[in-house]
């Protein structure tokens, strides 16, 4: 990889730290956090914007002309420059907002349209889950491998769930009365982000999501780390297009894979 994409990659990592503290500072404070409505289900706070900002300063000061695109703030196009910044500041706003400690940064890397690099800090544990296109994955300085695929009976499965306003529950019901019955355990623990990268570490043991309304920041940087450590990443349907990845996704070692996608079909 080019030079400067190596230290762009340690620019997003400090920019991912740097943010995660403004978000752990902010979750320790006594009072309740404030937040607006951005639409059904759909929440923003100061934290958000502030780590999102943040953010888009930090990385700016070192590469001006890369585009950004911010859940907050939108798409700010590149200025002679093939490289987009993807930012999700605060994956799992409704933990954050509840005080459950379950909640991200997620910062991906596009040039020409590929993922190159990603980056998911879960800022109350201290732990930086990234990678570089073609250079592995890692938890903070130590390389990930793949981890084996397990009986379907000892899965512990992360999923994404619809809510209030956003998304298909009828499907998402389907799909769950379908592989239940099949592994040790399903979790929803609200950041997409963690839990794709938490597949990656072996803490789950796969992610499917379909009837949940998920967008590209929220699946980006996990997507490229599952990659690189050697997961199936396609949809539903076993299609690997990243242009349809934040709507239907499956992400497991290859053999659970396909027994997942079995199951999920038949949904």
């Amino acid at each position: 990889m080019h030079e400067d994409t190596h230290l762009l990659a340690d620019t997003v990592k400090k920019a991912a730290r740097e943010a995660g503290a403004l978000l752990a500072k902010g979750y320790s404070g006594i009072d309740r956090v404030t937040f607006e409505r951005k639409g059904a289900s759909d929440f923003v706070t100061h934290y958000d914007q502030s780590a999102e900002r943040l953010i888009i300063d930090y990385i700016r000061q070192h590469f001006p002309a890369v585009g950004f695109l911010g859940e907050e703030s939108g798409a700010s196009p590149a200025h002679n420059s093939n490289v987009t910044v993807i930012i999700d500041p605060l994956d799992g706003t409704n933990n954050f907002l509840h005080g459950v400690p379950f909640f991200s940064v997620s910062i991906a890397v596009e040039q020409n349209n590929e993922l190159i690099m990603g980056a998911v800090y879960h800022p109350l544990l201290d732990e930086l889950i990234w990678a570089e296109k073609g250079q592995g994955a890692y938890l903070n300085d130590y390389r990930l491998i793949c981890p084996s695929a397990c009986p379907l009976t000892e899965m512990l499965v992360a999923t994404c769930l619809p809510y209030h306003g956003k998304g298909d529950c009828d499907l998402s019901i389907r799909q769950q009365a379908a592989i239940m019955p099949h592994v040790s355990g399903i979790r929803s623990p609200g950041s997409a982000a963690l839990e794709i990268a938490y597949v990656a570490l072996g803490r789950f043991d796969a992610f499917w999501s379909q009837g949940a309304k998920l967008e590209w920041w929220d699946v980006a940087a996990g997507i490229l780390i599952a990659q690189e450590v050697g997961l199936m990443v396609t949809d539903i349907q076993g299609q690997a297009a990243p242009s349809c990845l934040e709507n239907s996704l499956l992400i497991a070692p290859s053999q659970s894979h396909q027994q997942l996608h079995s199951l999920l079909d038949k949904a």
